[in-house]
């Protein structure tokens, strides 16, 4: 019995840490709807320097960039994690388009507030591009589709996390 009680110790000694997620209960194309939005400026750049900039001044510690994806990925007191993406719209207008999850004890749910997203991430990026975050088109953002073909066409990759005004 001794033995049994040991090993199985052992055994959630060596589970993993990773919480599990837990996703929204809505629907996708809403999820899409509220973390979406499109800007009239097609420098991929000039956009990725400006999201950077804007979650640093947010409060959040960058922890990775994929320049030529267009990926931001970034930590705010130890529980949020915001993942921006960059997509091409056309010939003038790039998409961005956040994700947030929040990590606590051992789940991470997904940010699903529209609010959250508007006031605590859009409203702020639009203000440092001095441009309107626009409604993305439905079909625009995030689709496994659209992928490929955003990081294809993200061209030279941007170096470091630096602020761009």
């Amino acid at each position: 019995m001794k033995r049994a009680l040991a090993m199985l110790v052992l055994l959630a000694g060596c589970q993993s840490a990773t919480p599990t997620p837990v996703m929204s209960g809505k629907s996708a194309v809403e999820l899409r709807a509220m973390e979406s939005r499109l800007f009239q400026t097609a420098d991929r750049r000039a956009m990725l320097r400006t999201v950077i900039a804007t979650v640093q001044d947010l409060g959040y510690s960058i922890d990775k960039v994929a320049a030529g994806a267009g990926t931001v990925t970034a930590t705010k007191a130890a529980r949020l994690v915001l993942t921006v993406s960059l997509y091409p719209q056309g010939e003038a207008a790039t998409v961005v388009r956040a994700n947030a999850m929040i990590a606590l004890a051992v789940r991470t749910y997904q940010v699903d507030d529209p609010v959250f997203y508007q006031k605590d991430f859009f409203d702020p990026l639009a203000h440092a591009l001095v441009l309107e975050a626009l409604p993305a088109p439905p079909d625009a953002a995030g689709s496994a589709a659209a992928a490929p073909e955003a990081a294809a066409a993200s061209g030279p990759a941007a170096s470091g996390a630096g602020a761009a005004k």
